[in-house]
């Protein structure tokens, strides 16, 4: 499955740099993987944007471009900053869609987004449901820009003869995380557990009551299936995920197990959760590529927090 030149947007991001590593080795001999950011090119910025496609154009034959490129920050900061989400946002993806059609319109698009698409409810979300429903409200802003997305996709597709796909994921964990506080939960589990295991502290907080529902993807399954979809998917947008809904409580217990933490965990009720199940329907993505993730999540979760070690150990 060789490919020419790649482009990935938001090549720095978690996401991105493992897609990057990934793609490497399946592009011809000669060929690059141009993995953007910010510091690269400003994408909000159309002019900026432009003139990289445009200077780009003459020196890569580009076969594919991943589009990952968001602002977006986990916790409550989305709640705080609509309009700022709003905006740049839509900007990229406006400008990032024009570049692709002007300046390397032969190339196979491929959309990464996310499941808060979605309507708030406990039922597992098929892809139908991405039209004539609305998201939860804390993160309306940013959902309906990658919807937003999605039309664009299908605009650009229908008038210019374009070739894309949009792959809506759940939250993707594993090595090179962000392991703060404020990220999203399996990050900000392993990063609270290791750091409290290693400062012999007396418990940890773990916000809500433990029962809301994630659907969880390991980084390198992920990839996988992103580039699988790129190369063979059929429809317009595919979910891609484990299709399995899996308590906070229980991701907690087994972090705390293999953390080696044997204080107290405290779940505090007071912060801020979002919705309460978020699970995808997968039976698309099987059926038209017959793609299924390999990681369990106990080994993701062991292999996310030897990394996390590792990580600290370095920086000790």
């Amino acid at each position: 499955m060789a490919m020419k030149d790649v482009i990935v947007t938001g090549g720095s991001g978690f996401i991105g740099r493992s897609l990057s590593v990934h793609l490497s080795p399946l592009v011809e001999q000669g060929r690059k993987v141009l993995a953007l950011s910010s510091r690269d090119v400003d994408l909000v910025n159309r002019e900026a944007t432009f003139q990289w496609f445009e200077r780009n154009q003459s020196a890569h034959e580009v076969s594919h471009i991943f589009h990952l490129a968001a602002v977006y920050k986990a916790g409550g900061w989305p709640a705080t900053h609509p309009g700022t989400q709003f905006h740049a946002n839509m900007a990229i993806n406006v400008n990032l869609l024009e570049a692709w059609k002007r300046f390397f319109p032969g190339a196979r698009l491929t959309n990464v987004v996310s499941y808060c698409m979605y309507p708030d409810h406990d039922r597992p979300h098929p892809e139908t449901e991405l039209y004539g429903t609305e998201p939860e409200e804390y993160l309306f802003a940013y959902a309906f820009t990658k919807k937003a997305l999605l039309i664009g996709q299908r605009a650009y597709c229908q008038e210019f003869g374009l070739s894309a796909v949009s792959l809506v994921l759940p939250t993707v964990y594993g090595p090179g995380d962000s392991f703060m506080e404020e990220s999203h939960v399996m990050g900000a589990l392993i990063g609270k557990f290791c750091r409290a295991a290693k400062e012999g502290r007396e418990s940890v907080e773990v916000w809500g009551d433990g029962n809301q529902e994630r659907e969880f993807l390991f980084v390198e399954d992920a990839v996988d299936g992103i580039i699988a979809a790129a190369t063979k998917a059929t429809s317009p947008v595919l979910n891609l995920g484990t299709g399995c809904g899996v308590r906070v409580r229980d991701i907690a217990e087994i972090i705390r197990n293999e953390s080696k933490f044997r204080g107290a965990t405290n779940y505090n009720t007071d912060r801020f959760v979002g919705a309460r199940r978020r699970v995808l329907c997968v039976d698309r993505i099987k059926q038209e590529i017959g793609w299924t993730p390999q990681t369990t999540l106990e080994e993701g979760i062991r292999r996310t927090i030897a990394f996390f070690r590792d990580s600290d150990a370095r920086e000790a």
